[in-house]
């Protein structure tokens, strides 16, 4: 326990977790009368923010190890105010999953059922407003098929967000690799569109990226804590450390540190007998330096964590 908290601590500060005892305030007629008016239609980015608690981050970062190199879904209860979605709890989701992709089950909704029927039991109200995956490795932000089910949900529940997280870029560098995102209504198109970095996703999902990258928009994300969760952070994050501990970040991700390379090698890749393309190629350029940066960063935070791992427990 002596080594788990100032590893917390570091957690804490790198992710810039701010603490808020008065967030967990929720009143049903208020969120109901906020569902009837519908604000979110007159603005397709009406939505700005999402806040997510420390123990529902966790949770999501601890399924998403289990699952190692396959997706994984759950979905998330919360409450929006104003124009934030504020996230208290996730629940896991035994869906169908795969490296690339994750596919909801009758079963899991029958169990996602039976869990909400237990919370309503012990007092826990909070409606669900968004779902969750992972992307092994391959960053933060939505497929031609997340835009598709995200679209489903926000037609069907009006508030809902779809919150995405990348266990393995997490573990790497310490830092919480988490997007969130609301899709734009079919046919519109964004008059400034920022989705366009392409920075550590892999050649062979950028032609997916490109396809759908203007079909939503980001949120900004805010991790916070609160007292009341502190006993149950406590315990999520000796679970989650077991779960970092149990798993090398070298070995475990060497497919990962590999793809990175190689995509790195074929993004670097210069034709020499082609004339000078001017601007365009010097944008290029100064992607392949930024992905060379984040790839170098990565693998030193992967080293360093075995480093210390075989002096501590060899």
């Amino acid at each position: 326990m002596q080594q788990e908290q100032p590893d917390y601590q570091q957690f804490v500060e790198r992710n810039n977790i701010l603490p808020d005892d008065s967030i967990y305030h929720f009143n049903q007629e208020e969120h109901n009368d906020f569902i009837d008016k519908k604000p979110w239609d007159s603005s397709p980015n009406y939505f700005k923010k999402c806040k997510i608690s420390i123990a529902a981050v966790i949770k999501m970062l601890i399924h998403a190890c289990l699952g190692k190199n396959n997706e994984v879904m759950g979905l998330m209860q919360g409450r929006c105010h104003q124009e934030t979605f504020i996230i208290y709890d996730v629940i896991y989701l035994n869906a169908e999953a795969s490296e690339v992709n994750v596919t909801l089950t009758p079963e899991a909704m029958g169990e996602y059922i039976q869990m909400i029927e237990m919370l309503e039991t012990v007092g826990r109200v909070h409606p669900t407003v968004g779902w969750y995956h992972s992307h092994p490795s391959y960053g933060c932000w939505l497929s031609g098929t997340d835009v598709q089910n995200q679209r489903m949900q926000q037609q069907g529940y009006g508030a809902f967000v779809a919150v995405v997280i990348d266990p393995i870029r997490t573990m790497t560098n310490q830092k919480v690799d988490i997007g969130a995102f609301r899709v734009y209504p079919d046919g519109y198109r964004p008059q400034k569109n920022i989705q366009d970095d392409t920075t550590g996703i892999p050649t062979q999902k950028i032609k997916d990226f490109g396809a759908y990258h203007d079909k939503y928009y980001s949120l900004d994300i805010e991790i916070f804590s609160n007292s009341i969760d502190s006993k149950i952070v406590q315990g999520l994050w000796e679970r989650y450390w077991g779960v970092r501990l149990s798993q090398s970040v070298l070995e475990d991700n060497q497919l990962y540190l590999r793809q990175c390379l190689c995509d790195l090698k074929d993004k670097c890749f210069i034709k020499y007998d082609q004339p000078y393309q001017g601007s365009g190629q010097q944008n290029n350029e100064k992607q392949q330096i930024k992905e060379a940066q984040k790839f170098s960063v990565e693998l030193a935070g992967a080293l360093l964590s075995e480093t210390v791992k075989q002096i501590l427990f060899q």
